[in-house]
């Protein structure tokens, strides 16, 4: 697919996004006023300043591309990024939800192999699959985390926290709430 195609693409997906800013009632005025003195909207501006920041469906050129990274890039959250696990999987290319549903999976097993440990009559062929099942799985998340570095011991109920958050951010952000809770 050309540029082309893929811009064009991107732009039937363009819609308004709900997005909680944190701001003293002094910046929103400052904000309002310099928007105003350029005659944009602050919704205007901000559409602008991320699709220079992402390399995005509109862009205002490299030199704006490149000013956003470098401003971006020299913040503190650019230059010291924590070594989460979240950060991993986005920085290699992982999916967090294919970790989530891999986590998933084993515990749906874990109960599965429970309960036929209780109910041997109800067990079948396929029970004896469960274990193996459960190790691949496990296996699966070790790759995952393989090259993950962290700066300290990882608490990863917390780490687990962090993906789950953003998934559900992304989902809500992207308007693709699944009917299940993570």
């Amino acid at each position: 697919m050309n540029y082309k195609e893929q811009q064009k693409k991107e732009i039937e997906t363009i819609r308004e996004r709900n997005i909680t800013v944190k701001l003293s009632d002094a910046d929103c005025d400052r904000l309002v006023r310099k928007c105003g003195e350029h005659g944009l909207t602050v919704g205007e501006l901000i559409e602008n300043f991320v699709g220079d920041l992402v390399g995005g469906t509109y862009s205002n050129g490299s030199d704006e591309r490149d000013n956003a990274e470098r401003w971006f890039e020299r913040c503190w959250f650019g230059m010291f990024p924590e070594q989460t696990l979240l950060n991993h999987f986005l920085c290699w290319g992982y999916e967090p939800e294919d970790y989530l549903d891999t986590l998933d999976n084993i515990e749906t097993a874990i109960k599965e192999k429970e309960y036929l440990e209780e109910h041997p009559e109800e067990a079948n062929e396929e029970a004896q699959y469960i274990d193996d099942d459960i190790e691949c799985w496990q296996e699966e998340l070790k790759d995952m985390r393989a090259d993950w570095k962290p700066e300290k011991e990882p608490n990863m109920d917390e780490e687990i926290k962090l993906i789950k958050k953003w998934v559900k951010d992304r989902e809500d952000l992207l308007g693709e709430r699944k009917g299940t809770e993570r």
